[in-house]
């Protein structure tokens, strides 16, 4: 896989690099460090995780890489920064956390094609899709104005029961910086919100306000309900609740796991690093046929090393014992 992540002047550097007939990468006073010295060190601290990301990754883009092109991955990174207000912002959001954007639009990427694999390899039953609908909510559109101290707050919901304009003072007063241009407005649904919002949020009807600020980890709220829609029929939000199971199983490290297993175990994995050629084997090992079933769980039998079953005392429960017993 060529990953595109080096810039004009890591590029020149490269070549540079090449060009130094003793393989050094820096040096002081004290001496040289050379490449297989960086690469060493490197490898010790992030070279497990780095090259499980890249073997997945490889493996995924050869049945996925059509969907989950350039395109694809550089859409959400423009929808990730939309939401901290433009490139310039995600950018400082990034570097605090020690990514680029060209090494996050690589984890983009492998998110994406995560996603990809679980939808191609999940078949979602009826049954579930019932389920999910019985106990779905509707997204609501609400707008609201977050501030650090209450007093501030009252003083807005003053202006605003005088007439003031709810964006006009989200765009001027909000710290929600990822709301604030457009009016403080957003669209969420149950589960999605801090539970104080939410609550808050749900109790009003379409057009009302909170009169009062909504105290939350984040500061003060004050909220607006601007569309609070009945949910339609099982067949209108099939699509929605589609989606909405697919994110909970995304959101299942097991599932996933169990996923990617099943596709890297047909992938014929070759890793001749000796110090890296096991990082692959939680995926690859085979699964486990001794373990107890869920039956015998559940009824406090277990089985010994010679596929007896015993009962929690560690007694055994032989049929010809019990049998015997039973006759005299």
């Amino acid at each position: 896989m060529k990953k595109m992540l080096l810039t004009a002047t890591a590029v020149l550097a490269g070549f540079a690099l090449a060009g130094c007939s003793d393989n050094s990468v820096a040096s002081t006073t004290a001496g040289k460090i050379s490449q297989d010295d960086l690469y060493e060190e490197m490898k010790e601290s992030y070279g497990a995780a780095t090259l499980q990301q890249m073997i997945i990754t490889d493996v995924l883009e050869k049945s996925y890489g059509d969907v989950v092109n350039d395109e694809a991955v550089d859409a959400s990174f423009e929808e990730e920064a939309a939401a901290y207000g433009g490139a310039e912002g995600f950018e400082y959001v990034l570097s605090s956390s020690g990514y680029t954007a060209d090494s996050y639009k690589d984890l983009i990427r492998y998110s994406l094609l995560i996603e990809e694999a679980v939808k191609d390899k999940t078949t979602i039953t009826d049954e579930e899709i019932q389920a999910a609908y019985d106990s779905y909510v509707a997204p609501v559109t609400a707008s609201h104005i977050l501030v650090a101290d209450e007093e501030t707050a009252n003083s807005l919901i003053e202006e605003l029961n005088n007439g003031a304009d709810f964006a006009t003072l989200a765009q001027e007063n909000s710290t929600d910086q990822g709301t604030a241009a457009n009016g403080g407005q957003l669209t969420f649904t149950t589960g999605e919100m801090v539970a104080e919002f939410e609550e808050a949020a749900f109790a009003l009807e379409e057009g009302e306000m909170t009169q009062e600020p909504v105290q939350s980890t984040f500061g003060f709220h004050i909220i607006k309900m601007d569309e609070k829609p009945e949910k339609g029929t099982l067949e209108e939000e099939t699509e929605v609740l589609t989606e909405q199971i697919l994110n909970e199983k995304l959101a299942n490290d097991e599932y996933v796991f169990t996923i990617l297993s099943g596709i890297l175990q047909d992938a014929n994995i070759q890793i001749t690093d000796k110090d890296l050629e096991g990082v692959m084997d939680t995926f690859l090992m085979p699964e486990e046929t001794d373990t107890p079933s869920e039956e015998s769980i559940e009824s406090g039998e277990s089985t010994d090393e010679s596929g007896e079953s015993t009962d929690e005392s560690g007694e055994s429960s032989d049929d010809s014992t019990t049998e015997e017993s039973s006759e005299e």
